[in-house]
């Protein structure tokens, strides 16, 4: 699943190498991608794909990263990269948001509705508006003392944690949103130079 949701995620996040995501035109330019991600997604993992599939989709991901490699780019950035956007970033925002939040709130509402075979309920919700408002506090700039709230970044990413919450939704676990959420980080920074 993971595989095959991959291009479409690593595609919008693409955007963020040319358009401010703090500002209201980026902000809104981001938001749409991410609701057509979503419905790209719907219809991509409508039913499992098959290995050859899998397989295919990983074959466009080393042959897009490898491709373009940045000049000075080293194999010890592409590892500190993987591991602080996967195994730190990625892993920790969806064990928390997507794993502990999402899962919990379905135990308390339920998830009573449908998105194309998918259920979902509050949960899926409630934790996209609570990853979208931890991007508004941006707590990395509140430990170095420049903070200010990023509130279009805050409402571009609810739409990002709507997406990854529906995949969670999907996959039953946060295996496939952990790597939806840091590997096209890890990507862009070590090796595109985004």
């Amino acid at each position: 699943m993971a595989a095959t949701a991959f291009v479409p995620v690593a595609i919008a996040g693409a955007p963020l190498a040319f358009i401010d995501h703090r500002r209201w035109n980026g902000a809104l330019v981001l938001a749409g991608i991410q609701i057509a991600v979503l419905f790209v997604l719907a219809r991509l993992l409508r039913r499992k794909p098959t290995r050859k599939e899998a397989a295919f989709q990983a074959g466009v991901v080393l042959l897009v990263s490898s491709s373009g490699f940045r000049p000075g780019a080293t194999p010890g950035n592409a590892v500190s990269a993987l591991a602080f956007y996967v195994f730190f970033l990625g892993l920790g925002e969806e064990l928390l948001f997507r794993g502990y939040i999402q899962s919990r709130l379905n135990v308390a509402f339920g998830r009573p509705y449908r998105f194309h075979g998918v259920n979902y309920g509050w949960g899926v919700v409630i934790a996209s508006v609570l990853f979208g408002l931890m991007h508004v506090l941006n707590l990395g700039n509140l430990a170095s003392g420049d903070w200010d709230p990023a509130w279009w970044w805050g409402f571009w990413t609810f739409f990002g944690g709507l997406v990854l919450g529906f995949v969670r939704e999907k996959t039953g676990s946060i295996v496939a949103p952990t790597i939806l959420h840091g590997l096209p980080q890890a990507i862009a920074y070590s090796v595109l130079g985004l």
